[in-house]
């Protein structure tokens, strides 16, 4: 447990050490967007549209950040935030896969990101 709290303590003193820029890449929408009428979702799948679990997204207002891990479908929700201009971070991603850093705009209303990962070379 002391473990798992000194990780997140990490990731949370590099989030705020990183900010959130702004000017990104426009996400695409997802195909299913079920569960998203009040709530943002990021949806990570691999290049053959399997979802992918695992992934540590960064969802990010222009004051804070806040941190999801994808599960099984490959979502990471946030239901309670509230509408308005956020950006979304790829902040790691599991074994197999490669970085991204691409900056994703989410709707400014709620609704769904989707991000592809590729394999890692």
């Amino acid at each position: 447990m002391k473990k798992k709290l000194t990780v997140w303590m990490m990731c949370l003193v590099l989030v705020l050490l990183a900010g959130c820029g702004g000017g990104g890449k426009e996400a695409a929408p997802a195909s299913g967007s079920e569960g998203s009428a009040d709530q943002y979702r990021v949806i990570v799948n691999d290049e053959a549209g399997k979802p992918v679990q695992g992934v540590m997204v960064q969802f990010c207002s222009d004051q804070a950040c806040q941190m999801g891990e994808t599960d099984a479908d490959g979502i990471a929700a946030f239901p309670d935030t509230p509408e308005g201009a956020y950006t979304v971070h790829i902040y790691s991603v599991p074994e197999g896969y490669a970085e991204d850093t691409t900056e994703y705009t989410a709707p400014e209303t709620f609704g769904d990101v989707t991000v592809t990962l590729k394999a890692a070379q």
